[in-house]
């Protein structure tokens, strides 16, 4: 499962800012310049501990992908970025093992797989919906 020392601890070893910013349109941004990168964090967006997880596992997913685009390119669509980054962190953090343990512990809905893995329920839906129709796992419950 994600911990926060996680991101924190990759931004680290490979020079990554991590920059509080107000204002920007979304509770986490990653960005490049050259070879250099940084995410931005608006702390006025992110409720919780919960939500500040689900960002940083977020744009940890986008850093460790490189799956950026630019803002105003026609030619790279933000949602395949947005893929990439879901993608990742489904194979790394919300794992089909971790979801099966969950199951077998009981978790039925969203809201309680949520709580179980700490995360915001649009990133569990999300590495959910990668597991079962992205990749045909057919969880069994206990």
């Amino acid at each position: 499962m994600f911990e926060i020392a996680d991101f924190y601890g990759y931004c680290r070893r490979n020079h990554v800012d991590v920059i509080p910013y107000v204002g920007i349109p979304h509770p986490g941004a990653t960005i490049r310049d050259g070879e250099d990168h940084a995410v931005f964090l608006d702390f006025s967006q992110i409720q919780s501990t919960r939500l500040l997880r689900g960002v940083c596992c977020h744009e940890l997913g986008h850093l460790a992908t490189g799956a950026l685009h630019k803002v105003d390119s026609p030619y790279e669509l933000a949602e395949r970025s947005e893929y990439r980054a879901n993608r990742w962190v489904a194979e790394h953090f919300l794992r089909k093992e971790d979801f099966q343990q969950a199951f077998d512990d009981g978790c039925r809905e969203i809201w309680e797989l949520a709580e179980y893995f700490e995360m915001p329920e649009r990133d569990v839906q999300a590495a959910l919906q990668y597991w079962t129709n992205c990749r045909g796992i057919k969880f069994h419950m206990a």
